[in-house]
């Protein structure tokens, strides 16, 4: 256990060095003129004196919330609550469905690029293999969004049209689902796709919209690092004249004005998501009907002491992406880059009879699926299948949780789950770094 103390220590370093170094593996298509633009909007309207004065505000709402006085929430209220803010900036400053623009959003990884930081903006459990792009829509307007999957292809790209108020990051009612599955592209991954009120009545590739105002989402979930995001754009092709943009000083106020809001809202999200669980105990896997259906989850919450371990075994059923994350009792995700707070398929090795074991501790066991918690005792975490053949019981995909003493771990896993030495977990985490910075990599 010491020598992989050693290791953590020297992993910050390591990071550091690797990006310096390290060339990218994919040409960015993440940097458009309107990401970075919104960006730098978003960073001066954060840094606004409205914006930092509803901050306190917010702040005193998380200090009256229960997970203020555990450890684990005193620790990450700050990084929580910067979280949320830039979560409700970024929404109030892309929200004019007249100009729809795409947003990378909904990841708490800070990323240097371009002449800036921008410090992330993250919601709940956000997942690292996932990019998150978001676009305002409305039903006054026909829209036409085009995209080129890239290459490698990831392993799931899902578009999502819900019902959500103007300028609001929620969770709103589902209108729409179309998954990579769905969408007719050409030989080279080109799709268009229309958006308006017009029904399908059969059509490939096209969503038919409701009155009023809604988010477009679109999620490129990686089963490995290496793969690609989409390509995408949207151009508005019909509907009235828009009125004026909203000016910065407007869109500051509107900021400000919704953040206690949206910390709100995002707080009961976490006191009520799964009917707030029993520690360590496994949630599902279900269905998730609500959002087409194109996927399963299963989670929980974590409690763990310095020398104990949550087993969890669990099938891949045939999914094409499968991936563990956890995150701070606020639903916060710790660092992905250089800790193994997550993993997806490229990610895991299986056992011999092709289930797979994480284990779940504060200190490296040498198991080769190791979920570090980045030393937090509490938390959450969640599974995710996606892209799972359409005769699979999602309820069997989950088939052990046990909290077990370390002392008594490698006795309770047996010979058959793989383990890793420190020269291992080295390569895996150099690995993480490099893959992980090419996403923002100039």
């Amino acid at each position: 256990m010491k020598i992989f103390d050693k290791l953590r220590r020297s992993i910050h370093a390591l990071a550091l060095l690797a990006c310096v170094v390290t060339p990218p593996l994919w040409a960015n298509t993440l940097a458009t003129d309107d990401q970075l633009n919104l960006e730098k909007l978003a960073l001066r309207v954060a840094a606004s004196d409205a914006v930092r004065t509803a901050r306190e505000a917010a702040r005193a709402r998380l200090l009256s919330d229960e997970t203020a006085s555990s450890l684990a929430g005193a620790q990450g209220l700050e990084r929580a609550l910067d979280q949320w803010v830039m979560g409700q900036v970024v929404a109030a400053i892309n929200n004019d469905p007249a100009r729809p623009k795409f947003l990378w959003a909904v990841d708490n990884t800070p990323r240097q690029w371009h002449g800036h930081i921008f410090p992330g903006a993250a919601v709940a459990i956000d997942n690292p293999d996932n990019v998150n792009r978001t676009s305002p829509l409305h039903g006054d307007w026909s829209y036409r969004l085009e995209g080129q999957f890239g290459s490698p292809q990831t392993a799931q790209t899902s578009i999502n049209v819900t019902a959500a108020p103007q300028g609001q990051l929620r969770m709103g009612e589902a209108i729409a689902t179309l998954t990579d599955r769905d969408i007719e592209a050409d030989e080279a991954g080109r799709f268009v796709i229309t958006l308006d009120k017009t029904p399908g009545n059969g059509r490939k590739n096209h969503i038919q919209l409701r009155d009023g105002h809604m988010m477009l989402s679109i999620r490129d979930s990686h089963s490995d690092w290496q793969q690609k995001p989409t390509t995408l754009s949207i151009r508005v092709v019909a509907g009235p004249d828009p009125a004026a943009p909203a000016s910065e000083a407007e869109l500051t106020a509107l900021a400000a004005e919704g953040l206690d809001d949206f910390v709100a809202y995002w707080l009961n999200f976490k006191n009520s998501f799964w009917n707030k669980p029993v520690y360590n105990r496994m949630n599902g896997p279900l269905l998730r009907k609500s959002e087409g259906g194109w996927g399963a989850q299963a989670g929980g919450r974590f409690r763990i002491a310095s020398d104990e371990a949550l087993v969890i075994t669990t099938l891949d059923g045939g999914a094409a992406y499968t991936g563990f994350q956890i995150s701070d009792p606020w639903t916060i995700s710790p660092t992905p880059v250089y800790l193994t707070t997550s993993r997806n398929l490229s990610q895991v090795r299986a056992n011999p009879d092709g289930s797979y074991t994480y284990v779940v501790s504060l200190v490296d066991p040498g198991v080769a699926n190791w979920i570090d918690t980045a030393g937090l005792h509490e938390g959450w975490f969640m599974l995710r299948w996606q892209n799972l053949p359409d005769n699979v019981e999602v309820e069997t995909l989950v088939t052990q949780t046990k909290l077990v003493k370390l002392d008594e771990l490698d006795a309770f896993l047996g010979e058959q789950v793989p383990r890793v030495d420190i020269a291992a977990r080295r390569t895996e985490i150099m690995r993480r770094i490099i893959e992980h910075g090419s996403r923002s990599a100039e």
